[in-house]
This record gives C-alpha cells, sequence and structure tokens, in this order.
C-alpha cells in the first residue's frame, strides 16, 4: 500500500489536472479499469495511469493516434515529484493535440511539378469529403518529395516520373509506394482511383526484413547485471530503448517515446528501473552528442557540456559509461562480425543536417584525443558543393553528392577494409561508387554495405563498452592489490 504522502501526490496531481481543461480537448476520469485520467480529442486520446509497485506508485502515460492506432507518446515513472509530473503531462497532451494533422490518413500525389496533381487533388478531396472517408490527399513536386514523404502514409507517382519508382520504394522503405496507373491520371478518374488505392491498401503485404542476430548470441558470459539505454532520434520523435542484461542475456526490455530529449528523462527510467530491478552494476548510455570527459554536448537538444557522468556516477553510486551513437554502432558491428578489423561506421539520421561516423582501426574504437574523431559537423563546415547542402540533402541525387564527399574524407583519413551506411537517402551503391570513382582509383574504394536496423549494433557496442570498462577496473584494482603487497613486503 503506498505511503500517505504518496497517495496525497496522487490526489494533487488529479486535482491539479482537474484544472487543465480546455476547448480543444476533453479531461475525464476513469476507475474502470485502473485509475487513469483521460485526454481526448477527434484525433487521439492520451491516458495517464496510476499503479502500486512495491512500496512506490508509477504513473504511465500514452497517446494514441486514433486513426494509425499508432503510440506516439510513451513513458512511465516513480510519482515523487509533483512539478516535474505537471510538466510531463503538459508535455502528453501537445502530444494528443498535435495528432490533429496527421489523424487522417496522408496521400501523397507526386508529378515533376505538382501542377497537374494538385488540380487531380482538389477532386479527390471533394470526394472523400462527400464519402467522409478518413483520407487526405496532398500534392507535391518530385523535388519535394524526399522531404514530405516521410509524414505521409501512402505516395502516388504520376505516370510522368514512374520511373523513379524503385529509388523512391528504396527510400521509403515503411511506406506504401504506386504508380499510378496512366489511364487514369490522364482523366482524373477519381472514382477508379480511390478503388486503385483501396485495393492496394489491402493487398499490400510489406516484405519482413531479416533482423540482425540479437546481442546474446556474442559470448558475454560472465559479466553484471547491466542497463544499456540506446537513443534514436526519429523524423518526428526521440526513442529511449533499454534493455537489462543478465550474464549477457536480455531480461527485461522496454521503451519511452518522446517529441524532444532532455537529460530528466534518463534520471526518470533509471529511477524506474533500478527500483524495480535491484543488482544492476553499470550503465551504459549511447545516445547522439559528443562525450568528452564525462561531459555532454548535445546541441540540437540545448545540452552544451553537462559533466552528466558525475551527475550519474553520484546520484546512482555505480559506473556509467556514455557512448556517442555512431560509435557504438560501429563497435557492435565490428562485434557481430568476423571479416575485418578495420570499418567506418556512417550514420546519418533521416533529415539531419550531418552525419556522425564510428571508426574501428585494428580491432579497437577510435575515438581521437577529445572524442571527436568522426563528427562531421566540423568537415561539413568546410566541404565545397555545388550548391547549399541543405538543399541537396532534400533528394537523393543531392544527398549521394553530400554523401560521396563525406566519404572521401573518410577514405582518405582511415583507408578502412569496408564502410557501414545507415542513410535513408542513399538507395543505390553501386552508385555511390561511381560517385567515388570519380574523385580515386575503383579498386580504393572500400567494401560498402547498406543496412537499416540499428538498434542491434548500439546495445551490442554498449555491452562491448562495458566489458572493456570491467577490465580495466578488474586490471586496476589488481595494480592496486599488488601495490600494496609491495608496500607492506617492503615496510617488514
Amino acid at each position: 500500500m503506498a505511503d500517505e504522502k504518496t497517495q496525497q501526490l496522487v490526489n494533487d496531481f488529479k486535482k491539479w489536472a482537474a484544472t487543465q481543461e480546455s476547448p480543444d480537448y476533453t479531461i475525464s476520469f476513469s476507475q474502470e479499469k485502473g485509475d487513469h485520467i483521460i485526454v481526448d480529442t477527434e484525433f487521439a486520446c492520451g491516458t495517464t495511469s496510476f499503479y502500486l509497485l512495491e512500496q512506490f506508485t508509477v504513473v504511465e502515460m500514452s497517446v494514441v493516434n486514433k486513426s494509425s492506432s499508432e503510440i506516439v507518446f510513451y513513458l512511465h515513472f516513480e510519482l515523487n515529484d509533483l512539478p516535474h509530473a505537471q510538466e510531463l503531462f503538459q508535455e502528453m497532451i501537445l502530444a494528443v493535440l498535435k495528432q490533429e494533422n496527421t489523424s487522417a490518413q496522408r496521400i501523397l500525389l507526386c508529378c515533376s511539378s505538382a501542377i497537374t496533381t494538385s488540380f487531380f487533388k482538389e477532386k479527390l478531396n471533394n470526394a472523400v469529403r462527400l464519402l467522409k472517408l478518413n483520407i487526405y490527399f496532398d500534392a507535391v513536386s518530385y523535388n519535394n518529395l524526399f522531404m514530405e514523404g516521410y509524414s505521409s502514409d501512402v505516395i502516388l507517382l504520376a505516370p510522368q516520373i514512374s520511373h523513379e519508382y524503385d529509388k523512391v520504394r528504396e527510400v521509403f522503405r515503411d511506406k506504401l509506394v504506386l504508380k499510378v496507373p496512366t489511364a487514369i491520371f490522364a482523366a482524373y478518374n477519381v472514382s477508379e482511383l480511390l478503388d486503385f488505392v483501396n485495393h492496394s491498401i489491402q493487398e499490400n503485404d510489406r516484405m519482413k526484413k531479416e533482423k540482425l542476430a540479437p546481442a546474446e548470441r556474442m559470448e558475454f558470459r560472465n559479466t553484471p547485471r547491466m542497463l544499456i539505454i540506446s537513443v534514436i532520434v526519429q523524423y518526428q520523435s526521440v526513442r529511449f530503448v533499454y534493455r537489462i542484461y543478465d550474464t549477457g542475456l536480455v531480461t527485461h526490455e522496454d521503451e519511452v517515446i518522446k517529441q524532444r530529449f532532455e537529460i530528466r528523462d534518463l534520471e526518470d527510467m533509471l529511477d524506474f528501473e533500478m527500483a524495480r530491478f535491484p543488482g544492476i552494476e553499470m550503465v551504459c548510455i549511447n545516445s547522439p552528442g559528443v562525450f568528452y570527459k564525462g561531459h555532454m554536448t548535445f546541441r540540437s537538444a540545448g545540452i552544451y557540456d553537462v559533466d552528466v557522468q558525475t551527475m550519474f556516477q553520484e546520484r546512482y553510486k555505480i559506473p556509467f559509461i556514455f557512448v556517442n551513437d555512431a560509435n557504438s554502432m560501429a563497435l557492435g558491428y565490428y562485434g557481430l562480425q568476423k571479416k575485418t578489423r578495420n570499418l567506418s561506421f556512417y550514420f546519418h539520421p533521416r533529415a539531419a543536417r550531418t552525419a556522425g561516423v564510428g571508426n574501428i582501426v585494428n580491432g579497437v574504437l577510435f575515438t581521437g584525443r577529445n572524442n571527436l574523431a568522426g563528427e562531421m559537423q566540423y568537415v561539413h563546415k568546410i566541404i565545397g558543393y555545388s550548391q547549399d547542402p541543405t538543399e541537396l540533402l532534400r533528394t537523393p541525387e543531392g544527398t549521394l553528392e553530400v554523401v560521396g564527399k563525406y566519404l572521401l574524407t573518410i577514405i582518405a583519413n582511415f583507408d578502412p577494409e569496408m564502410i557501414i551506411l545507415s542513410c535513408d537517402m542513399i538507395y543505390d551503391l553501386d552508385q555511390l561508387k561511381d560517385y567515388l570513382a570519380g574523385y580515386m582509383q575503383r579498386e580504393f574504394i572500400p567494401e560498402l554495405i547498406k543496412v537499416d536496423d540499428i538498434l542491434e549494433y548500439m546495445f551490442v557496442g554498449g555491452m562491448m563498452m562495458c566489458i572493456k570498462e570491467l577490465s580495466h577496473r578488474h586490471l586496476n584494482n589488481a595494480q592496486e592489490s599488488y601495490r600494496r603487497h609491495e608496500d607492506s613486503e617492503n615496510q617488514l
């Protein structure tokens, strides 16, 4: 049973939540299947739930998009700080309201200039309104497709650009990409296009990609209980995926989905998991950013030179390791293969201006004197491009130039045997090799490998960093014991 102080916090939170009414949403309270506060709109539903776990109260917040049934916001934490809980509730409400523009199924019509598709779009949306369908058509030019397409559910290519189908389908692997039949498009036949799209959606059976072998397939025996947190910044959200490993086996996994990154989010996860799973002896956090002597700089999140290592180690009294995301991917990929001891992992997140690179040299992660090795944000400032790189990154053709020039600097500095790429906009590795061959001899180009699933690499890399740290600590302890023994012998 929760103590009086915790129960008072719950009551105070509910009273405060009742004052947050707005014409933009409704707030209701339910005891039917648990203790819930519900924030509801036509487009999304946010739920705040209270659970008693052992001797403390857990608050769980989630937001579900009613159209897609997708969870777009999810977190849980121990209720011990009322202002912090209120702040997170407000963040949940913002996530609910944000779904208004994403609730209807968005179908994107694309042609070379968006002129003809704009006319067709209006006719289609008029029909959709009459039929009361939960669909919205939009039009976009081909040059803007690779920025707008990520927020759509279906992409329709007009006949005049249907030759780009393979490229578009490869870039938007998680979308349904269709070529509009010429007869339908030429006649602006609304009913036939609606039937075509509806049939295609029903028949669509996306190919399942082969997943990587999980980290427990590696030899991580005789290791203590570890918590690994991997932070993945996506196009419209931030995922915090974390696992607990016991002697190398995954014994617990969970995830938090938020709209932005904050250090306090990590504290909430750590408080929650360490209370539920005592005995965690080490934590590794894989995240974007630069880490130097325990200090974190993550500019897009507004974090500058924060001593996170000292902060967390003093709070939780166990060792913490912070690893740049690209470095953990490089180390994890290296650990899962046996082909080479020299590789570079190029990670270019969707819609990001610059990339990160992790380098393995002679079987060792190379980070440089200040942990800046692979920080392409500095290279980005001095490379000469044919036009503004922000514009180049809007299309696969432009991205090819940006990535190609990045890779040239990597090859010139590290000459790796292979380069692994995680970049949605690069869809044809032969084309990338041809670009590089314009600047160097083809036989000097490393083996290029494209990957989609980065999460497993991050976890394996985090495990390897923990084991390295443990070995280092054991060595230091052994050396200290030996010195003490020598000192006592000398005194005798």
